[in-house]
């Protein structure tokens, strides 16, 4: 018997086209993420703190445009709206490109963070995919992400050898005027702005974002965006300076590579249990994963950083699919982008707290602090996972009705 294929050819073809986006995207900022705070460190005016700013502040900004960005998507389309962001990030990059102090730098990295397109993109996949399959959609999107974040891990330091990191900068701007491209001329929004606008219920307001807010299922998937978000960010303000001492910046890729790798497997196989409805458990395991990740980097010796750096983004990986996929099966698509806005600022805030503490933890000397906070929020995100459990279908009802 012929094996029934999961997928259609157009889902095939609209999942692949918003992966190769997602992973240009994903391509231009993981090939900067391990030398953002080394190039800061080379800036007028830097300081440790600031370079953690430099870092963290991405991550605020893409938070604060979240909400405003995801609820404007439910109104007006997808399509036209991760346009405008996409090109706020490209100009970001560019500025970065130019930067020759550290609050140019500052600014640069916030204009890229507002470019806040990430919970537009996961609404758009949510959108045209049937609940039973979407963790799988999502794995799909997220290995050609995952496959952008490969790239990125060997030719960053390959070219971090050759060039400078304000001509990485420019050539990544380059790659994200491509994807303002592609998605102009090659896919298409069935949400455009005129049905969109036909719909007169469509898009929600004030009164319903507060009660998404107060909603038990995202407060606590939002608590675990933040957090492993916080760790994400956190190694890589720690990681990169430590193989800088070791093994030397341009091999970085020999610990990023397998790390990566080993998380596309991991990312695969964890949506396919959670899709057959062990998502609580599989993440659960997850956040135990990023506890342990930290408690290796506190020897400080090379195999205990690769180890760690391995756990770490895998963890990262596995969730920052498993979550947005959960989010995605309990709102229907005119609430869907709003609601994907509302958990992945919290996400992004994680991104700003996390090397920005960080920064300050190890200006002032509080190098316990550094490793211990990351490790008792895993454990948090653990006990928030195993709270949505009995929770994450109880709201579709009272938002509609």
């Amino acid at each position: 018997m012929k094996r029934q294929k999961v997928f259609s050819g157009s889902e095939i073809k609209f999942l692949a086209a918003m992966g190769l986006v997602m992973g240009f995207r994903e391509l231009s900022l993981s090939m900067l993420n391990p030398f953002i705070t080394l190039f800061g460190n080379t800036l007028r005016g830097s300081t440790t703190f600031l370079c953690g700013l430099a870092m963290g502040i991405f991550g605020l900004a893409n938070a604060l445009f979240q909400i405003p960005y995801g609820s404007l998507s439910d109104r007006i389309g997808r399509k036209p709206v991760i346009l405008i962001g996409l090109t706020q990030l490209l100009v970001g990059l560019l500025l970065a490109g130019l930067a020759q102090n550290v609050y140019l730098f500052i600014f640069a990295r916030a204009l890229q963070g507002s470019g806040a397109v990430t919970a537009i993109a996961y609404s758009w996949i949510g959108d045209d995919i049937a609940d039973s399959k979407k963790s799988r959609a999502m794995a799909i999107a997220g290995i050609i992400v995952a496959l952008g974040a490969v790239i990125a891990f060997v030719a960053g330091p390959v070219l971090y050898n050759i060039t400078t990191v304000n001509n990485m900068f420019l050539g990544c701007s380059v790659m994200i005027l491509f994807s303002i491209l592609f998605i102009l001329f090659f896919i298409e929004d069935k949400r455009d702005m005129g049905n969109v606008l036909a719909e007169k219920n469509s898009g929600i307001g004030i009164k319903e974002i507060k009660l998404l807010i107060r909603n038990r299922s995202i407060i606590f998937l939002s608590i675990s965006g933040f957090i492993f978000n916080f760790a994400m960010s956190e190694m890589f303000f720690i990681v990169p300076d430590e193989l800088k001492n070791s093994i030397g910046a341009k091999n970085m890729w020999y610990v990023f590579l397998p790390a990566v790798l080993f998380g596309i497997i991991a990312m695969n196989v964890a949506n396919t249990i959670s899709d057959n409805g062990y998502f609580t458990q599989t993440a659960i395991t997850v956040f135990f994963m990023l506890a342990l990740g930290f408690v290796c980097f506190m020897g400080k010796v090379l195999v205990g950083i690769a180890v760690g750096t391995i756990l770490i983004v895998t963890g990262f990986m596995c969730l920052t699919t498993g979550i947005p996929s959960v989010m995605n099966k309990i709102f229907h698509k005119e609430k869907r982008g709003t609601a994907n806005g509302i958990l992945q600022t919290m996400t992004f805030l994680g991104f700003f707290a996390g090397p920005t503490i960080t920064g300050f933890f190890m200006q002032h000397r509080y190098v316990s602090l550094v490793y211990i906070v990351p490790i008792l929020l895993s454990v948090l995100g653990a006990y928030c996972i195993k709270g949505v459990k009995h929770a994450q279908f109880s709201y579709v009802a009272s938002v509609d009705n």
